[in-house]
């Protein structure tokens, strides 16, 4: 066999490396609603771990009917800062016969609100993978309502989230209220309701404890 001439040399070279680059995978995409930091982002004012469960009904015949096919667990992680939340929602459906049609059975959705404060409350400017809206908050941010314009199709029977939150921060509690929404009426809302959790320590492992208790 001949030795490779430089040229040739060179032409392997160029290939290995265009082969290379066509290989490799496209930057990453920014969702909506994520926050960007070049560096680990600052720690927040507050960190909220909720975990809860939403219950769905449907309205059918100018009433509302329980879908519990629909319904789902769910964690929310809020990272409080002065001025904008960052929020990350996990939802998970388990129920067998759920027919796909609201998405995946497990979903993230991601939320940046950003907070300006008024004389009489806080009002909201949400970014979130569900869709862009406006809301308001008491300033102690116990009583919360937003609507987003939803990103969803031109042919779905809703076009916004009208969000109603309720914090009872000394109970550990949160209950919620979403409605898919056309303009007129709910379509379907969900109830939700969360335990809040925060920093704890164990003198011994949580499963060895439950199983001294049986």
């Amino acid at each position: 066999m001949q030795p490779l001439t430089r040229v040739a040399l060179a032409s392997l070279a160029t290939l290995a490396l265009a082969t290379a680059v066509g290989c490799r995978p496209p930057r990453p995409g920014t969702p909506v609603g994520m926050t960007l930091a070049p560096t680990a982002p600052p720690a927040p004012l507050a960190t909220l771990v909720w975990v809860g469960r939403g219950v769905a009904e449907r309205r059918v015949a100018g009433g509302w009917q329980p879908a519990p096919a629909f319904d789902y667990e769910f964690t929310v992680e809020q990272r409080r800062y002065a001025d904008h939340w960052d929020s990350v929602k996990t939802l998970r459906r388990y129920h067998p016969a759920y027919d796909g049609s609201a998405g995946p059975r497990v979903q993230v959705y991601l939320f940046r609100i950003d907070l300006t404060p008024g004389p009489t409350g806080v009002a909201y400017r949400v970014t979130s993978t569900l869709g862009a809206g406006r809301g308001t908050s008491d300033p102690e941010f116990r009583e919360a309502s937003m609507e987003l314009t939803a990103d969803v199709s031109m042919f779905a029977p809703f076009d916004r989230y009208r969000i109603t939150q309720h914090y009872q921060y000394e109970a550990g509690r949160l209950t919620e209220l979403v409605e898919l929404d056309d303009g007129a009426a709910p379509w379907v809302r969900n109830h939700e309701e969360a335990t809040l959790f925060g920093p704890a320590r164990f003198a011994r492992p949580p499963t060895a404890a439950v199983a001294a208790t049986r």
